[in-house]
């Protein structure tokens, strides 16, 4: 995308799925679901946004001779903040992908206020949320500047007139604390204020659902704060659920409804951040104290 027009037609080749990284995949990875491009109906009701209850049933899932998910049972309450976590390798980012359709389970059901996302009857038309994730990378356009990536989605659908998306991308820079910000270029971006843009893209859609894979990736402890802060925020304002997979312990206790460990492709404990730094289970116990400082149960 070296000159404006190269630009134009990237993006557009990027969006309708022609090229090799564009699609499903390609519009998950710059933040955008396959269920916001495919369907005008999913654009009426852009105004209306509700938290989505998500019951996952006695999923599995194998590579081989791998089984890597087992038997995973939880469900996530509307407008909950949700956190998956649990050391590398055990599955986290894996579930993540069945929730939002990368992935089909071998045995086991995802429920999306009560719609199985797997049957091959669910059309996209027949889906009444919508979704969006935020990646590890931020994956923002290097040749937009701020403002053009939050209202990216926005002008490619023609949701509404440029007066309105204008008043969107102002409004949502505002929620996640970066009010003005919309002529910056990315590479003048710190790598908080990425994330935060992100979530500003995500946000523009008006999601009922909002999944983050290891969102503290690549950022400072004082960094990983200020964002915790910006997502539990969010909840006060915005009507959706959080999904958020993360290694980084103290940001899940610190911003979450409730957490799942996963250990061995299997959840070995669901709790409030409460209940899980006084867990007596060993597992858990042990990922705390290897894993965190300053974690300490009631008791100790």
């Amino acid at each position: 995308m070296a000159d404006n027009g190269k630009k134009s037609n990237d993006l557009l080749a990027v969006l309708s799925g022609l090229m090799p990284f564009g699609g499903f995949l390609g519009k998950l990875a710059h933040g955008f679901s396959g269920s916001l491009f495919d369907g005008e109906n999913q654009v009426t009701r852009y105004e209306e946004s509700h938290g989505v209850l998500i019951t996952i049933d006695k999923l599995n899932k194998s590579f081989d001779d791998n089984h890597v998910l087992k038997d995973i049972t939880l469900e996530i309450q509307p407008g909950e903040i949700f956190s998956i976590i649990g050391p590398s390798g055990t599955g986290k980012s894996l579930l993540l992908k069945h929730i939002v359709k990368l992935l089909i389970p071998d045995s086991g059901s995802v429920l999306i206020d009560g719609q199985n996302i797997h049957e091959p009857q669910l059309g996209e038309t027949a889906r009444n949320y919508r979704y969006s994730m935020v990646f590890q990378s931020s994956a923002l356009f290097n040749s937009l500047t701020v403002g053009e990536n939050v209202g990216l989605w926005l002008r490619e659908k023609r949701v509404c007139n440029e007066r309105r998306i204008q008043r969107i991308i102002r409004e949502k820079l505002q929620l996640v604390g970066l009010e003005g910000k919309e002529e910056l270029r990315t590479e003048e971006l710190s790598g908080g204020m990425k994330k935060r843009v992100a979530i500003a893209r995500s946000l523009a859609m008006n999601p009922d659902l909002i999944l983050y894979d290891e969102p503290t990736a690549e950022l400072d402890p004082v960094t990983s704060d200020e964002l915790a802060r910006v997502i539990m925020s969010l909840k006060e304002k915005v009507n959706l659920t959080t999904i958020i997979v993360s290694h980084d312990l103290n940001f899940a206790l610190y911003l979450s409804d409730r957490v799942a460990m996963i250990h061995d492709g299997r959840i070995i404990e669901i709790g409030t951040p409460a209940s899980i730094k006084k867990s007596q289970n060993p597992l858990v116990r042990n990922f705390i104290y290897t894993t965190t400082k300053g974690i300490k149960g009631e008791d100790d």
